[in-house]
């Protein structure tokens, strides 16, 4: 236990260190927890435990360096934000992928697929590649090792540290679980809807399904959760002189006027209207199917002011392959 105790602090260099204390007790803060740690796969079941046991190959005692969690051709999730150390094949771990978390590197081995490229930047939740039985294996399972500042540790503790952490955003939010969103529960939820507008108004689903991730926090913020508004879509004067429904939160500036909507379909009708207006004009020249051009056209238009949108939005596209959805949306 005190060595768990320990491991937890550690893992505070997850944790970001400039907030102040205020901002430890809002909702936002608590959401950006929640989101900052994953279970590597949708269901833990550990096969086998770090430590001693019997080589399933030799029949002999031997130290197992990592732990094994079942897991059948599944996707695997990166537990943190990082970036990809390394990866690669060889004959004990087959395919592998090293993640950089902090001060911990973190191995996933015996993959099928890899689907990330060195450098790569993840945040947690993010597929990294599908599991499998490649390497030294007697089936398809997951392994993950952990190193501490070169030293292994039982990756066990890691499960306990997301478990936890989840716990307490859970707590400090008084929500259900199942209320909160992961990123692939979004998409899972909001894909077809996405394409439904792609087909009706040509916009690309994966720019969608991006803007409303990025400004939603994957469904999660307030702003969605109180008033269904998943793009950050402030109330006009035409909005508010209709004496259509708002809520008032801090953005740019306190105390901003957003609108409200019925539901989460009228919020992304009500954003794509917006994108048919003559504003946007500039992005109609472009296909459903080339979302960089349709991101670059919507930035260039005023919709949003960091710097980093586009770059942020097709990073979405891109690790969560929402392009696909384009596709599918053309087939329709």
């Amino acid at each position: 236990m005190i060595r768990y105790v320990i491991l937890s602090l550690c893992l505070l260099c997850f944790m970001p260190k400039s907030m102040a204390q205020a901002k430890k007790e809002s909702r936002e803060y608590w959401i950006d927890k929640y989101l900052s740690v994953s279970f590597p796969l949708q269901n833990i079941k550990v096969n086998s435990f770090y430590g001693s046991r019997v080589d399933p190959f030799t029949g002999k005692c031997k130290q197992h360096k990592g732990l094994d969690l079942r897991a059948r051709y599944e996707e695997v999730l990166s537990m943190f934000d990082g970036s990809v150390k390394s990866t690669g094949y060889d004959k004990g771990s087959g395919k592998y992928v090293v993640l950089q978390n902090g001060d911990w590197t973190i191995s996933y081995c015996h993959l099928s697929e890899i689907w990330v490229t060195p450098q790569q930047k993840l945040l947690a939740g993010d597929p990294i590649g599908i599991s499998g039985t490649t390497g030294r294996s007697t089936g398809p399972h997951l392994h993950i090792s952990c190193r501490l500042k070169g030293q292994l540790e039982d990756p066990y503790n890691l499960l306990l540290y997301v478990k936890e952490t989840k716990a307490r955003a859970i707590k400090a939010l008084r929500v259900e679980e199942n209320n909160l969103f992961s990123p692939a529960e979004f998409i899972k939820h909001y894909a077809k809807a996405a394409m439904q507008q792609q087909r009706k108004y040509g916009i690309p689903s994966s720019v969608i399904l991006a803007q409303m991730a990025l400004e939603s926090k994957w469904g999660n913020s307030n702003l969605a959760q109180v008033g269904y508004n998943f793009f950050g879509i402030k109330a006009n004067q035409n909005w508010l002189n209709s004496g259509l429904p708002y809520s008032i939160h801090n953005d740019d500036r306190p105390n901003e006027k957003f609108c409200n909507f019925l539901s989460p379909e009228e919020s992304i009708e009500y954003h794509s209207r917006l994108l048919m207006s003559d504003r946007y004009a500039r992005c109609w020249r472009y296909k459903p199917t080339d979302y960089h051009n349709w991101l670059l056209s919507i930035k260039a238009a005023g919709y949003a002011t960091r710097r980093d949108y586009v770059k942020v939005c097709e990073r979405i596209i891109r690790q969560h392959k929402l392009y696909l959805y384009d596709q599918q949306a053309q087939r329709m």
